[in-house]
């Protein structure tokens, strides 16, 4: 299932070749468990290597001296971090596990010998990265001009997309593994504000959420209230 994850993803982006899913597969021999809160990569540092999320939930984060964060981004499977593999470039944020993981980090020869060989995942991955910085441009949007409802809304739209075109959403339901801090640090909010949101869609009968599972019960509804596009993704 993860390796499909990545390979779906990539795919959608630019077919993919029987040849590229399998050595998309093979990557998985780089994978291991990971716990909660561990920091993958710090910030101001270069990662010798590709980072690729498997399975689970990762954040992109800044964090300020008082401890205070603001997740940047959300890592989820298919997703992956290979600037230091790439270029050797210290981050300017940090990456942290927010749920249990299983994560890859590719050596960088090996990432940068699956690129020489494969020019399909390599573009895939081009247009990946577009995605991911329309994303990131959206989320900015989104804390800039939206309520706190109208954020909350935003963001389960969006992961019902991204986790429903790797085969992790049907029926408008998903595992949401992320705690209302991580929800709250990604939309700008209080955890006090994040639960009375929460209980407003709630109340208005948007969502319904048990325990780390997520309906969306009007979808329709919650993407008006959001005024949610998909193209960007």
């Amino acid at each position: 299932m993860s390796g499909c994850a990545l390979s779906r993803k990539l795919d959608a982006f630019g077919p993919l070749t029987e040849q590229d899913r399998s050595a998309l597969t093979g990557l998985t021999v780089y994978t291991r468990p990971v716990g909660r809160h561990v920091v993958l990569v710090e910030q101001d540092c270069a990662a010798d290597h590709a980072l690729i999320v498997f399975a689970g939930f990762v954040g992109r984060h800044k964090r300020r001296a008082s401890g205070r964060r603001q997740i940047l981004a959300y890592l989820i499977p298919g997703d992956l971090c290979d600037r230091g593999a790439l270029h050797g470039y210290p981050l300017d944020h940090a990456i942290e596990t927010l749920t249990h993981c299983r994560i890859a980090r590719v050596p960088r020869a090996a990432y940068l010998d699956l690129l020489d060989n494969h020019p399909r995942i390599a573009f895939a991955l081009q247009r990946a990265r577009l995605a991911e910085e329309a994303t990131g441009r959206e989320w900015i949007a989104n804390i800039g001009i939206r309520s706190g409802v109208e954020r909350a809304a935003h963001l389960l739209c969006e992961l019902l997309e991204r986790l429903g075109s790797i085969g992790q959403a049907s029926d408008g339901r998903f595992d949401l593994p992320l705690t209302q801090a991580d929800l709250a640090e990604a939309l700008g909010l209080s955890s006090v504000h994040m639960n009375r949101v929460l209980q407003t869609l709630r109340r208005d009968g948007m969502i319904a959420l048990q325990g780390r599972h997520l309906r969306i019960l009007a979808p329709r509804r919650l993407r008006q209230l959001a005024e949610f596009e998909a193209g960007y993704l």
